[in-house]
Parts: C-alpha cells; sequence; structure tokens
C-alpha cells in the first residue's frame, strides 16, 4: 500500500531530496511543498508555494489560506514540517482537521538572538502560537537539546509527543571527494547565510588579526547576503575584500570544500544543526566553530570539533593560527570530524523517521 506523505519547507526545501528516496523506497509516494527553485526528480512531485521568512502579519495570512486550500483538495496519510514558520503556520491551519502532522525544528530562528522590544514580542507569540497547536502535533522531532528542553519547560511538547534526531543527515554515499588539503596558502572556508549572527563580523576581524600577526592565509566566505543594517552590509564587505573573498551564492559547495584546509563557522545564531558542518566534515576538513546551540552537537571539543566562546574574534584569530602552523593537530582534527560524521548519515537518519512516520499514521 502506497502512504502519502508531504513535505513542507522554505527556499532549501530541496535539501530533502536525498530523504525523499528513502521514502520512496519505503513505500511512500512524496510531495515536496516550498520555495526553493531546485531541480526536483521525477520521483516526487514539488509544488511552489510563498512563504515570507521575516514577520509578516498579511503575508503569513496568505500562506495560512493557501494551506487550507491545497490540502483541502489533496488528502495525504502525513504531513512533515521542515521549516520555523511551516512549524506553527500548517497546525494552524490544519487545526480541525485530523490528517498527521509532524515536525522537525531545525532551530528557533533569528527572533531568539533579538533584544529589541518587537524580538521579545515576537518570542512570545512565538510561544503562544506553538502552545495553541501543541495537541495537534502527531510528534515533534527536535535536532538538538536546547531546543527540546526550551519546548518542554513552556509546556509546548510533552516528553511522549518527542524525538531527538541529531541534524538532518548527509547522504555519505554523494561524496567521493576528500580534501586533499595541501594548498600553498592555506585557506579557511566559511559557509553560511550573512547575517550578523552567523559571526561574520568576527570572521573578518579574525582574519585582519592573522594578517597583522604575518600569517597570508587565504579566507573564503560563501553564501547569501540577507542583511542590510549598520552591523553588515555589502559596504562592509567590500571594504575587507583585501581580507576575506566573497564569493555570493554558490552551487558548488562540496567542491569548494574540497579545494579548502579547513572550516570555520563563527555563528551565534539558533541553529538546529548546520548541515554544512557534516557536508565540511565529510570532505576531511577540520572544523573550528562556536559552543553554541546546534554546534555542540556534533562531537567533543578539540577532538571531532573545536568549539570557541562566540564573538570571540582574538580566539578565532589564534585558534585559526593554531590549525593552519600545526599540521599535526589539524590532522587529527579532520580524520576525528571525518569518521564521527558518519552518525549522521542519511541511511542511518532515515530508518528513524519512518518508524516516526509510520507511527504517526498507524496511531491515527
Amino acid at each position: 500500500m502506497i502512504k502519502k506523505i508531504c513535505l513542507i519547507g522554505g527556499e532549501d526545501v530541496h535539501k530533502r531530496i536525498e530523504l525523499s528516496k528513502y521514502l520512496v523506497d519505503a513505500g511512500f509516494h512524496v510531495t515536496i511543498v516550498g520555495t526553493s527553485d531546485a531541480d526536483f526528480p521525477d520521483s516526487i512531485t514539488y509544488i511552489p508555494y510563498n512563504l515570507n521568512r521575516s514577520f509578516s502579519p498579511i503575508s503569513d495570512y496568505k500562506t495560512l489560506k493557501w494551506f487550507k486550500h491545497f490540502f483541502k483538495n489533496n488528502p495525504f496519510d502525513i504531513i512533515h514540517t521542515f521549516d520555523t514558520k511551516p512549524a506553527f503556520l500548517l497546525p494552524l491551519a490544519l487545526l480541525k482537521t485530523k490528517t498527521p502532522i509532524t515536525r522537525t525544528i531545525t532551530g528557533m530562528g533569528g527572533i531568539f538572538m533579538s533584544k529589541s522590544l518587537l524580538g521579545y514580542i515576537l518570542r512570545k507569540v512565538y510561544i503562544i502560537l506553538h502552545y495553541i497547536i501543541r495537541n495537534r502535533i502527531t510528534k515533534t522531532v527536535f535536532q538538538n537539546s536546547d531546543d527540546k528542553n526550551y519546548f518542554l519547560n513552556y509546556g509546548l511538547v510533552t516528553p511522549e509527543n518527542l524525538e531527538l534526531i541529531y541534524s538532518s543527515g548527509i547522504e555519505l554515499n554523494n561524496i567521493e571527494t576528500k580534501a586533499p588539503r595541501d594548498n600553498n596558502i592555506f585557506t579557511f572556508i566559511c559557509v553560511s547565510r550573512l547575517v550578523y549572527e552567523k559571526g561574520i563580523i568576527n570572521l573578518i576581524e579574525a582574519s585582519k588579526i592573522c594578517k597583522e600577526k604575518g600569517h597570508n592565509f587565504k579566507c573564503i566566505l560563501v553564501g547569501p547576503l540577507e542583511e542590510n543594517s549598520k552591523r553588515l552590509n555589502l559596504d562592509i564587505l567590500k571594504k575587507n575584500d583585501d581580507t576575506i573573498e566573497w564569493l555570493g551564492t554558490r552551487n558548488d559547495i562540496l567542491e569548494l570544500l574540497s579545494k579548502s584546509d579547513a572550516f570555520i563557522l563563527p555563528t551565534f545564531y539558533g541553529e538546529g544543526f548546520p548541515r554544512v558542518l557534516l557536508e565540511a566534515a565529510a570532505v576531511g576538513l577540520p572544523l573550528i566553530s562556536t559552543d553554541t546551540v546546534g554546534v555542540r552537537e556534533f562531537g567533543k571539543h578539540n577532538k571531532d570539533i573545536i568549539l570557541l566562546k562566540p564573538k570571540d574574534s582574538i580566539s578565532l584569530a589564534d585558534t585559526m593560527i593554531m590549525v593552519a602552523t600545526n599540521k599535526s593537530t589539524a590532522d587529527k582534527l579532520a580524520n576525528n570530524a571525518y569518521n564521527k560524521v558518519k552518525e549522521f548519515s542519511l541511511e542511518k537518519l532515515s530508518k528513524e523517521y519512518i518508524t516516526i512516520f509510520n507511527a504517526a499514521i498507524n496511531y491515527n
């Protein structure tokens, strides 16, 4: 018997294609709803819709109406969400229906970083909305313990209707190239959305410090610029192009990683579990990041990954110098990360998701 599942996300919903292949093999017909412009295989039905990542009541209301109309005319055995807004908008739209809804909390989003009055208000609204829908959710999957504990503390989930699955997984079978890490100029790479909370300014400052200390490293920054403020904007990137090379949005991330010597993610954002950590580890790079939500779940400090205090540009610079000048340490970090990433294989994680989906369908 074919089971119909709908996966809902945002602009990166194409990252669920590999999971979908495992679902198809397990007897599911997969429909993906998202805002991605990527190409989807014929085995998956892709439906585009409008989703505004920012605070936008009018846009959110339109999304709610779209959800109601779409799912009234397209029945499924189960619906699963993967993005911050769909995690509460979809259950709100389908509050009076009975199709099983499961979801993955892929981070708490930027509002939990904001110290403004609006940020405070939005956090309160976030809690209220998740409280309203708490009984409509069959199962909530968390990618880190911090988010899980937050939801438990506010009574938004119960211990019985949650699961902890670290990361969204990575298809290791698709990664054939391992980084030789033999560049004449030691090359650091950071792959991230460019917002202040990702630690972009700290990376620029650390790179400057390295340069001032006489270390001629190459530092590459990859990702879309999503902020235009006094803290981070295009002018800041241009003024520092002699320190850091910004490549913008790229589709050849694995190739860029494999041509680098070490990976950096200086984030203090409310991460779920950064997928790019897995990609960097899978191509054999030593990892430098921060001791923050979602990141620390990857592995042990100074063994699988170096975890630094967030917003500490000086420590970041010192660590960059240490990794670049101490080959034995860099080799150990790279090898340990390469072995550690096997725990997050999509083949393993897909079995956990399939178990959750089947249980939710059978329960209802």
